[in-house]
């Protein structure tokens, strides 16, 4: 017995040397647990099972959880193993092949049981602390996110707000909410002091604090191009728009859909990309319906190589008629059955208070989406803008 520990410890001090050149710990484990399982059997064969040995072979099998970190497909088997070796070792009875008084065996039997008992108990302490530590860790991240969230989305709030009280000859309101924090729904009004030159829906693909920043980004590429050539259409600056939004955001895979609108004496132009189509009510007629986008028109924007053909389209807009433009937020949001609003109960909504002034028409809007949710979570940012002559 002697010289068997002898040796199996300068095998396994050997192989603690070449640790760092094998830069994993699973082979040198397989071997120590080789050797303590071994070195178990032995000693209950020369002490009997009485001197509970095999113990420490459940105590190798319960280790490996916190030894392996990520590599808990080895630690799992390695434990099965164990842990099946332990209990068919405590179902035998093996007397001793040894001459040792009782007492020392019931001594030896005393140590080896205080002894596992106190590392599992360590085991356990150490393992309550690390995910202790964890929690504690993650907790204090999660709160300094969700306050760099708040942050953004108050710096992206003040990036968005505007003025639109003075505007003249129009009448403007406008809802927007995000799913989480920071929106991805970017909406704009283009003006010269109280005179509006025109406004945009767009929507950037995604969630969170990236597809805030694209909104940022986007925000004044848009404002930009949209008073460099005022002799343009409204699909030229559209494509001027994308080029430069591909070039810009780089790498980010975001793209956008939008709805862009430019305001004449009495006719308005608007081009599409990819949005869903806004809602104009003429009162004229009486009528209020969906806008018929261009057929032609292909393509949103930021896709680099995606071919793209915008199409500007021009309605007659005199007084009293109505424009609202929304995000697709608006019509996929679901309430509890799962049920879509859908662009059915957004031109009802739309329709019962059309005479009624623009803040109070998107309230309605606002409270009859919510309304229809219930208490299911709002699953994608809203805006909803009503432009009315």
């Amino acid at each position: 017995m002697f010289y068997y520990n002898f040796i199996s410890i300068t095998v396994f001090t050997i192989i603690l040397i070449r640790v760092p050149k094998l830069k994993s710990y699973v082979f040198v484990y397989n071997i120590a647990l080789l050797e303590v399982i071994v070195h178990q059997i032995l000693a209950d064969y020369f002490l009997g099972s009485y001197s509970s040995f095999h113990s420490f072979i459940l105590l190798m099998g319960l280790l490996p959880f916190l030894i392996f970190e990520n590599k808990k497909r080895y630690a799992l088997p390695i434990t099965v193993v164990s842990s099946v070796l332990y209990i068919y070792f405590s179902c035998r009875t093996i007397e001793a092949h040894a001459q040792v008084a009782a007492r020392t065996l019931f001594g030896i039997r005393c140590m080896n049981i205080t002894i596992t008992v106190f590392i599992i108990l360590f085991v356990v302490l150490i393992y309550t602390r690390v995910v202790y530590r964890i929690e504690y860790y993650l907790k204090n991240h999660s709160d300094s996110l969700e306050n760099e969230i708040k942050m953004a989305a108050v710096i992206q709030q003040n990036f968005f707000r505007q003025e639109i009280d003075d505007i003249k000859k129009y009448e403007v309101a406008y809802f927007s909410r995000a799913m989480v924090g920071v929106s991805g729904d970017l909406f704009d009004f283009y003006k010269s002091g109280e005179k509006l030159d025109g406004l945009g829906v767009f929507d950037v693909s995604g969630h969170g604090i990236s597809s805030g920043l694209v909104t940022m980004l986007v925000k004044n590429i848009i404002h930009q191009e949209f008073y460099k050539q005022n002799d343009e259409e409204l699909w030229e600056i559209l494509n001027r728009i994308n080029d430069r939004v591909i070039e810009e955001k780089g790498d980010i895979q975001n793209y956008l859909t939008g709805i862009l609108v430019r305001l004449y004496e009495n006719k308005i132009e608007l081009v599409d990309a990819g949005h869903p189509a806004p809602i104009l009510y003429k009162k004229k007629t009486g009528e209020c319906s969906y806008v018929k986008l261009a057929e032609r028109s292909v393509g949103v924007i930021g896709i680099a190589d995606f071919p793209v053909y915008y199409e500007s389209l021009f309605y007659d807009f005199e007084d009293g008629d109505e424009l609202i433009l929304f995000s697709d937020g608006v019509i996929d949001i679901k309430n509890e059955q799962d049920e879509y609003f859908g662009k059915e109960r957004l031109l009802e909504a739309a329709k019962l208070n059309i005479e009624k002034t623009a803040a109070e028409q998107v309230s309605f809007i606002a409270n009859s989406i919510y309304s229809f949710c219930g208490n299911r979570e709002q699953n994608d940012d809203l805006t909803i803008i009503v432009l009315k002559k």
